[in-house]
């Protein structure tokens, strides 16, 4: 490396880019720019720097094969000014910027609506919300704050119990005995747990309990739903609420390295606030 090369660190996301993708093209619709643009950062780094990072092939750009080291030092640097980023972003005392909430399909479809319509009356804030039932990276910000059902937050998340939910079993009538059963990420939830201890086998799975409850009303089997889904389904009647299928805590949280950021405070308060009209439906208490 040349003595004294200064370098431009916001050129190590388009090395990592090219690296990662194989093209200049390619790196260029990942990071939303020209293709020149990226040919160019490419060559004022390799030339700053004195050395080739790629060797020019008809398949693409290739890492040089003495510069995988150096890649994978720089995709980590990448990693870690891209978070340095998103911790200003949302420590930003302006709500404009908007926010990400993450949360299960049950409760961006029962909770979710109520919660945003909050967000834009009080706020006037800008949400996308994410509706997935396997957990979100939220330490690389792929979400500001989650509404999480869980026995316990990992340690790396930040945030309150704010209410409890419970399971009950449906179906379109009382007489109808097959069972539904779960599959993917909702599989390892307590009612998945609970299911498999039952003497049945499920005639198929689902790995939605949006999915499960438009099956069950179609009468082809009795499922197992939260009760603020299942209650509320049209075509379903709760068969019974199993006392020894417990309730799950219902969270509102960021990662720690956010939690304290003014801005998605205000948003988690707007959330459990939500939440906590909720939560005689979330028991199964409400008419």
């Amino acid at each position: 490396m040349v003595k004294n090369a200064q370098t431009n660190w916001d050129d190590i996301r388009f090395v990592v880019a090219v690296a990662d993708h194989g093209s200049v093209a390619a790196a260029a619709r990942v990071l939303s720019v020209n293709h020149a643009t990226v040919l160019r950062r490419i060559q004022a780094f390799e030339t700053r720097q004195g050395l080739r990072i790629f060797d020019k092939s008809p398949r693409g750009y290739q890492v040089s094969a003495d510069r995988h080291g150096l890649i994978a030092s720089m995709r980590d640097a990448a990693a870690s000014l891209g978070q340095v980023e998103q911790m200003i972003e949302a420590d930003r005392p302006n709500l404009q910027g908007g926010v990400r909430v993450t949360t299960t399909d049950t409760f961006a479809q029962t909770i979710l609506p109520n919660a945003v319509a909050r967000f834009v009356r009080e706020l006037g804030l800008q949400v996308d919300v994410i509706a997935e039932n396997s957990h979100l990276d939220l330490g690389r910000l792929q979400a500001h704050v989650t509404v999480r059902p869980a026995v316990a937050l990992p340690k790396d998340l930040v945030g309150e119990q704010v209410a409890e939910f419970r399971f009950g079993v449906y179906a379109a009538d009382e007489t109808i005995e097959p069972w539904l059963g779960l599959s993917g990420p909702p599989a390892r939830s307590t009612a998945g747990a609970w299911l498999r201890a039952q003497p049945c086998q499920p005639i198929l799975t689902a790995d939605s309990f949006l999915t499960l409850a438009g099956i069950a009303a179609q009468g082809l089997g009795r499922a197992v739903l939260p009760v603020v889904l299942g209650d509320r389904w049209p075509g379903l009647t709760r068969v019974s609420l199993p006392e020894d299928l417990k309730p799950v805590p219902l969270w509102v949280a960021s990662h720690a390295d956010f939690a304290q950021s003014g801005r998605l405070r205000r948003v988690r308060r707007v959330l459990s606030d939500v939440i906590a009209e909720f939560a005689p439906r979330l028991m199964g208490d409400a008419p």
